[in-house]
């Protein structure tokens, strides 16, 4: 869910509701770089990793567009390579002086009604006024547009028509017997409670019933929550003739449909026939702490993975791009600024973006994009943290959109005092040329102890360097044993050159 301006949650403190034009220069020494946004024909990889002039890319992105051309020069130089812009062409001029891609939202306007030629029209004009521009990579459609659907009702389901109800049967007591107005009243109750139990229709009936006798007319008529689902569903034949319009003018750039972190499987699983990458937001620090984004059993920091592997769910055999926290839910308004409590709301901790970032990939993400930044200062300890992660990710690349190699190595967790039933880190090996890279990441709160098991004969001898450490491992019997900070991540390499200068 997002937050002010773009995006907004309801959560415990009131928080509810590159440097030329052809290439820039990442930080492990590669080309963030690119000829022609358009060259995406093969479009991704096996694995859903988006090819740019041909080579798979793993794409970094904010939705921030800074406002200092300086600034933009430093997030390319950290390897992001991908910017959320204004429909405006000098927007785009300015993201591909620094070498970076960018995305444009579509919005509303690619939700098309039947026979509607005007607002088609209208569509037509803003995909050719911008898709020959050199840095446009991708079309987003409208942010968490399902989830909307039923979210935009939430404050009048849950309180508004209870309320102005009730206000009317305190103010019909003057000239209504005693007996009716007990009536209503109980009446009202028995609805507010179908409402919490999720009945809806029997809730609806007897709210209109109120209506009806009160003789006073519903501000909000329509606005039910047993119509959600099939407004979802005309809502998503609305944007399908949209992307069709779309795809019929420009074939060349991807779509893209960013999701809450909300609905079930099969309700998103509908718009897959409509873009080439979904995924969502998910913003779960500091872990369990008055956040309320998540709605799983998993509220913590391993929220992200565990959203990752829904997204992948809703839209199989897609590419998955997960938004992260760019932000502390204190920056988006004057009350959490002013909360005393330092700890509430406050932004996320080192460990713990890099947690978010490592977490999605190694459930199978393919692009990380930031949001929120814009709330936050350009010197602030979490900006510089996420220039470093996105850094640290860059250098990581030639592994990282490398297919999954043969054999799934396994990690098995010493015992210990936590509910942990031998669970290892959850691992991704993968092989860049002759070098391999192994993340191992820690789901669970407490520290362990572990050894991983059945790593590739081609490892056997091979010395693993823990990378931003001196710690190396030496591969013997196709295992080695370390140890892992609650939370933590490790990433093991045959070689130091994945590590980011």
């Amino acid at each position: 869910m997002h937050a002010v301006g773009h995006r907004f949650i309801l959560f415990g403190f009131a928080f509810l509701l590159l440097n030329s034009p052809l290439a820039a220069k990442d930080s492990a020494g590669g080309t963030v770089g690119r000829k022609d946004a358009g060259e995406t024909e093969g479009r991704f990889t096996q694995n859903g990793f988006l090819k740019i002039d041909g080579a798979p890319r793993l794409i970094l992105g904010l939705y921030e567009l800074p406002r200092d051309d300086g600034k933009l020069a430093e997030i390319a130089a950290h390897g992001f390579n991908l910017v959320r812009v204004p429909q405006d062409s000098s927007a785009l001029d300015r993201v591909h002086k620094q070498g970076l891609y960018a995305w444009i939202c579509l919005g509303s306007a690619v939700q098309l009604n039947p026979n509607d030629a005007r607002s088609e029209q209208r569509l037509a004009e803003t995909i050719n006024t911008f898709q020959e521009h050199p840095a446009l990579l991708v079309w987003e459609l409208p942010d968490e547009a399902l989830w909307n659907i039923w979210w935009s009702r939430f404050p009048w389901i849950f309180g508004g028509q209870q309320n102005d109800l009730g206000k009317r049967l305190d103010a019909a007591r003057a000239d209504t017997p005693e007996a009716t107005i007990a009536e209503g009243r109980s009446r009202l109750n028995r609805a507010n409670d179908y409402t919490e139990r999720g009945l809806w229709k029997q809730a609806e009936e007897l709210y209109d019933g109120l209506w009806t006798e009160l003789k006073a007319d519903n501000p909000h008529p329509t606005w039910k929550m047993s119509r959600c689902a099939a407004e979802s569903d005309s809502l998503i034949d609305a944007t399908v003739r949209g992307c069709r319009v779309v795809r019929q003018r420009d074939g060349r750039h991807i779509l893209w449909q960013n999701h809450a972190p909300r609905n079930s499987v099969a309700g998103l699983r509908k718009y897959k026939q409509m873009v080439d990458a979904a995924g969502c937001d998910i913003y779960p620090a500091p872990a369990n702490y008055g956040v309320g984004h998540s709605d799983l059993k998993d509220m913590n920091l391993s929220s992200v993975g565990a959203y990752t592997d829904r997204m992948r769910a809703a839209a199989p055999g897609k590419a998955v791009w997960m938004v992260l926290q760019g932000f502390g839910w204190r920056d988006l308004s004057k009350e959490g600024k002013n909360e005393p409590d330092a700890n509430k709301g406050r932004r996320p901790r080192l460990a713990e973006t890099r947690f978010m970032a490592y977490d999605a990939l190694v459930h199978g993400a393919n692009a990380i994009l930031y949001w929120g930044t814009d709330y936050i200062e350009k010197d602030s300890a979490l900006w510089k943290d996420l220039m470093k992660t996105a850094r640290e990710l860059r250098a990581l690349e030639p592994a990282l959109v490398g297919g999954p190699v043969e054999g799934t190595p396994a990690a098995a967790a010493d015992e210990t005092y936590g509910s942990i039933d031998g669970q290892g880190p959850r691992l991704m090996l993968r092989r860049a040329g002759n070098h391999w890279v192994l993340i191992a990441v820690n789901e669970y709160p407490q520290g362990i102890s572990f050894q991983v098991k059945q790593l590739p004969k081609e490892m056997e001898g091979r010395t693993l360097y823990r990378l931003y450490s001196e710690e190396t491992q030496v591969v013997t019997n196709e295992s080695f044993r370390d140890g892992i900070r609650g939370l933590g991540v490790h990433v093991y390499a045959t070689s130091r050159e994945f590590e980011s200068r």
